[in-house]
């Protein structure tokens, strides 16, 4: 018979259970912080990438024990990081600009600017119109809304040379309008 004070195998096992998780913020938060201080320049986004690590190991907790903590939360660290640049490349955030109001103000551009921009957009979509259709969509996707070609190409069910077939065309005719009202 086992003895009340005795542990019993569950008890023998650790798992990974809040208070392990706790020590470990305790441990490796400073370490995560500077990992992500020397990739971001934002504090906020920093602190974010770090809770999300902690995060992870909240969903791994089931899992059991974890052998070699600092390895295992350094590599999260590194998904982590891996995953924010992609969901960043996919928002096309460093393409965004912070609103100030000197660059944003309604006299920054003037009228005959936003006219000449908007005629060459319609000077851009009336050549397309011209152009068959699938030639229209994959200059559309890649010039407009910031496709990659690979990308588009696998949108669009064809090879990446198909694609740059398709762009050479378009941008051919376009540049060939362009190069008249330059002239």
């Amino acid at each position: 018979m086992r003895k009340s004070n005795e542990p019993t195998a569950n008890q023998n096992e650790r798992s990974l259970d809040n208070e392990r998780i706790e020590e470990y913020v305790q441990q490796f938060k400073p370490a995560l912080l500077a990992f992500f201080s020397r990739r971001t320049t934002h504090s906020e986004i920093a602190q974010d990438l770090v809770q999300d690590v902690f995060m992870r190991l909240l969903r791994r907790k089931k899992s059991g024990e974890i052998e070699h903590p600092a390895a295992y939360i350094m590599q999260t660290a590194s998904s982590v990081w891996n995953d924010f640049l992609r969901t960043k490349q996919r928002r096309h955030e460093d393409m965004q600009e912070e609103f100030d109001e000197f660059s944003h103000s309604p006299g920054g551009i003037s009228p005959e600017r936003e006219y000449i921009g908007r005629e060459a957009v319609n000077i851009i979509l009336s050549v397309l119109s011209k152009l068959p259709t699938r030639t229209q969509d994959i200059y559309l996707l890649c010039r407009f809304d910031g496709f990659k070609r690979h990308e588009a190409a696998k949108r669009m069910g064809i090879s990446v040379s198909a694609i740059d077939k398709h762009l050479m065309i378009a941008t051919k005719k376009v540049g060939q309008i362009f190069g008249e009202y330059n002239e």
